[in-house]
């Protein structure tokens, strides 16, 4: 066994490993409604709040946006692999720090081990209602 396989065989922890450049380049679109700076409520992007496990798991307008054990039926991989200029490709450029190839190898092989939490439900930071 090479080093790579054992390394792809290792399990992805989602709070250490997925969640800290989810947070970076989601959040700011996909959080649960709040009041901005100037004292408007903004809403989710497309109604998808990923800030808990439960929303997260629920997905947005257009439905379920993880599906445990298929990256490749799994719209919130599958949209950062799309181009850079493709109208559907998140997060939107210039909107936030885009993930790299490292970052979207690695949320493919938690998808496709299952999409497991572990003991994360939410971030307290950002999943609070404005």
């Amino acid at each position: 066994m090479t080093a790579g396989s054992a390394a792809a065989e290792e399990k992805v922890d989602f709070e250490k490993q997925i969640w800290p450049f989810v947070k970076n380049s989601c959040v700011k679109c996909h959080r649960p409604p709040y009041k901005d700076e100037r004292g408007r409520t903004r809403k989710p992007k497309s109604g998808m709040v990923i800030t808990n496990k439960k929303d997260f798991m629920k997905g947005g307008e257009g439905g379920v946006i993880i599906v445990p054990g298929k990256p490749e039926e799994s719209e919130f991989l599958q949209r950062t692999l799309l181009p850079l200029d493709h109208e559907d490709h998140q997060p939107p450029e210039g909107k936030a720090d885009e993930l790299t190839d490292a970052e979207k190898k690695l949320l493919e092989l938690w998808i496709k081990q299952g999409a497991d939490f572990g003991d994360w439900e939410r971030d307290p930071e950002v999943d609070v209602k404005g």
